[in-house]
């Protein structure tokens, strides 16, 4: 017997997100519809998967309107991930935080990975064929027109692997046809069946509806020949599609590759009008790097996402920054050994800029060094419609602590001083574009950083609550409350700073 649907109750709750564009096209009179994998669309709702959604291209600049009052952002994929008459949009659900992916067809597309070499010519049809799914209220195909769509996908999508080794459609196909069979009526789709031009294929395809269990073997033969009856309207060979598709595959692991050497390439998707530094600042124990780590993870779900560590503890990952806390930790080996700098007299008073202590903090010159090119990159990546997440970054209203200049007011040679402030006033140029402020009471940040100096925390929280970073948005986050909170407020903020003209 066909399996019957998923229980509502074990169905994932779909975003606010979701009903809202949902309601927001069906009163603009866009005709459109979920059009495939519909077994999964509540998942596709909540957030967990993509929403694969046809368009009428009649309603395109409808379509985009809805979009431009919903605030969804259109993104760009990279070249192995790009088709014709396929946009992608991305979603944000202010209630929890999450997105939603669109993806936006204008024509039906199915074929190869990477490729979609097929053309599925039956639009109007698919259009006049609709149903309204129970739970969610989305429009989605009819169970006879979903169905024959996806027996010409299964065709279609097959890898060349499975067709020359030997042809098998992963379960959770199976399990989707299943679904569909539940549902699917043998006289309606005969009728539709008429109505596209398959007849041929009627006794076939009607076979796999009444059939009392699906195999790999029943269902192949009927998906290769519907699959072929579409010959015609292949956008490209078979063979072609095939070694584009290679083709394709090797840039994005070549990209993906160098990605993991940390090598600026983009991986992800891109904004068209352009990325944003978005950097992260707080005093100890304000949790700006795990924010900082949590919204990289959170922006990578779809986009392009290059991280930056701008401060000079332990939280970079690049060659530079393993090198620096290298030598960090020789010289401070170097200060505890006994003989290399003997015990003083009590009633000595110890020098604090002496030389070997500005000679020690040269560090700082490339150090910052390495900051300026990181933002200078970031920049370019940016320009490219790539996010930067900076963990800190450099300010130059107060010297010697949280991030600011470390060589002036007598810590550092004058000639290195001179030098140093030109760079920060070089970072305050380049950005960042939303600065997000962590604000924590000095008792909430000593109690979560117990080891650290109270009367260093208290004025590191001082120094925060006050820096300006006058060419930046700047939104001040309540770090008192709890961290799940804190995270949602910066998602907040930083799709309101995305979606804004």
């Amino acid at each position: 017997m066909p399996e019957t649907p998923p229980p509502a109750d074990r169905r994932p709750p779909a975003l606010k997100a979701a009903a809202d564009l949902n309601r927001a096209l069906s009163q603009a009179h866009v005709r459109y519809c979920h059009w495939k994998s519909n077994d999964h669309l509540a998942a596709a709702l909540a957030g967990e998967t993509d929403i694969d959604l046809y368009v009428a291209a009649a309603d395109r600049q409808a379509f985009e309107e809805v979009m431009a009052a919903q605030s969804v952002l259109q993104i760009a994929s990279q070249p192995w991930a790009s088709y014709p008459g396929v946009e992608d949009w991305l979603a944000f659900d202010p209630p929890s935080g999450g997105f939603l992916h669109l993806h936006v067809h204008y024509a039906l597309l199915t074929g190869l990975k990477r490729v979609k070499h097929l053309h599925i010519p039956w639009e109007e049809t698919l259009l006049a064929n609709l149903r309204i799914d129970a739970s969610s209220g989305w429009p989605i195909p009819a169970a006879e027109m979903e169905l024959i769509i996806l027996l010409v996908r299964i065709w279609a999508k097959m890898p060349p692997q499975r067709r020359l080794i030997g042809a098998r459609i992963p379960r959770q196909i199976l399990k989707e046809l299943n679904w569909l069979r539940h549902d699917a009526d043998a006289v309606r789709l005969e009728a539709l069946m008429h109505a596209l031009g398959l007849e041929p294929e009627i006794a076939g395809v009607v076979a796999l509806l009444t059939a009392p269990e699906l195999t790999t073997g029943d269902v192949i033969p009927v998906a290769r020949r519907l699959c072929r009856c579409l010959a015609t309207h292949r956008r490209m060979g078979w063979w072609a599609a095939l070694g584009l598709a290679i083709a394709r595959n090797a840039r994005m692991l070549a990209a993906q590759g160098g990605r993991l050497v940390h090598l600026p390439w983009q991986t992800g998707k891109t904004l068209p009008r352009g990325g944003a530094i978005i950097a992260v600042i707080g005093s100890d124990g304000s949790g700006k790097s795990t924010l900082s780590s949590d919204l990289v993870k959170w922006l990578r779900f779809k986009l392009d996402v290059y991280p930056a560590y701008m401060g000079s503890g332990d939280g970079g990952t690049s060659p530079f920054d393993w090198l620096r806390r290298t030598i960090k930790a020789a010289v401070k080996a170097l200060r505890r050994s006994p003989s290399a700098r003997p015990p003083q007299k009590p009633e000595a008073t110890p020098q604090r800029h002496g030389f070997f202590s500005r000679l020690v903090e040269l560090h700082q010159l490339p150090l910052m060094r390495h900051k300026i090119a990181l933002l200078r990159l970031s920049r370019r990546l940016t320009a490219r419609g790539t996010l930067v997440i900076a963990d800190r970054y450099p300010q130059i209203e107060v010297n010697g602590i949280s991030d600011g200049p470390k060589l002036q007011d007598g810590r550092g040679f004058a000639w290195a001083a001179r030098r140093e402030v030109p760079m920060y006033e070089e970072a305050a140029r380049l950005g960042p574009d939303l600065l997000l402020k962590l604000l924590v009471d000095p008792e909430t940040a000593h109690r979560r950083k117990p080891d650290h100096d109270p009367a260093t925390i208290q004025r590191k929280c001082e120094i925060i609550a006050h820096l300006t970073f006058p060419a930046s948005e700047v939104v001040d986050v309540d770090a008192n409350q709890p961290y799940e909170d804190v995270l949602l407020a910066a998602k907040r903020a930083i799709w309101h700073h995305l979606a804004t003209p």
